[in-house]
């Protein structure tokens, strides 16, 4: 993997993590079907697959996928019901708007038809 300015260490997230809570690796590995050096090796690695990291997730009853969403910048978007509500929320808000000139516009029509009636009633 490119080292770059932007790399999260995986290895780092599981170590600190397995350290604070001082779990041994061979138990670890028997909850993931992994040996302790396995286990050891993932802690030095920069980068895991997210299906493994899926696992030790279930296994340490942690999300880790939220420790590396953490590290990026607050303004980049994610597909969460919060930030699809924000977005449909705004869409909601266009439609309702364009929903509301629709009816605007027929009451217009409407009006225009009974002005145009009344004169023609009154003879102007």
């Amino acid at each position: 993997m490119k080292k770059t300015v932007y790399n999260i260490s995986i290895g780092a997230l599981l170590r600190e993590h397995i350290q604070n809570k001082q779990i041994v690796n061979a138990e670890l590995g028997k909850a993931i079907h992994r040996d302790g050096m396995s286990i050891a090796k993932y802690m030095k690695n920069e980068s895991i697959q997210t299906s493994v990291l899926i696992e030790f997730c279930y296994a340490l009853k942690h999300n880790f996928f939220r420790d590396i969403a953490d590290q990026l910048p607050p303004e980049f978007g994610t597909n969460t019901s919060e930030d699809l509500t924000i977005l449909n929320g705004k869409d909601l808000q266009i439609s309702q708007k364009e929903s509301q000139i629709q009816q605007l516009q027929e009451e217009i029509k409407v009006l225009k038809i009974k002005n145009e009636l009344l004169m023609k009633i009154q003879g102007i």
